[in-house]
């Protein structure tokens, strides 16, 4: 592994601090921003979007793990429990803006107030 990337713990640490302090407006976009920020590996499927690495801890993936993501497995995380509880809490920051978002379409589409129809 590369020295210059932290250790597995180093990053989840780091993790955890960014979803216990994401600010509000920035919630929808953490995962995003994980996933982004994942380093490449030389396992990495770029026609699939899919990254050799955990975009939690960075440590390597194996082939098995990435490509069970097309499975319903816990997308873009390694086996590790840690890793995917972190990948969860993100997802339950993402909760709200997406509760609301289902609002504000359903109230477009049903003609409450502030519906526009063509």
């Amino acid at each position: 592994m590369d020295s210059r990337l932290p250790t597995p713990e180093q990053r989840r640490e780091h993790v955890r601090a960014l979803v216990r302090d994401c600010p509000p407006d920035e919630r929808g976009l953490l995962r995003t921003r994980l996933f982004r920020e994942t380093p490449p590996g030389p396992g990495d499927v770029p026609e699939a979007n899919l990254k050799a690495r955990c975009a939690v801890c960075w440590a390597p993936r194996t082939r098995r793990e990435v490509l069970n993501e097309l499975q319903d497995r816990p997308v873009a995380t390694c086996k590790d429990k840690l890793c995917w509880r972190l990948w969860r809490k993100a997802l339950k920051r993402e909760w709200s803006l997406h509760e609301r978002a289902k609002a504000a379409l359903v109230d477009a589409f049903s003609g409450g107030e502030g519906a526009c129809h063509a």
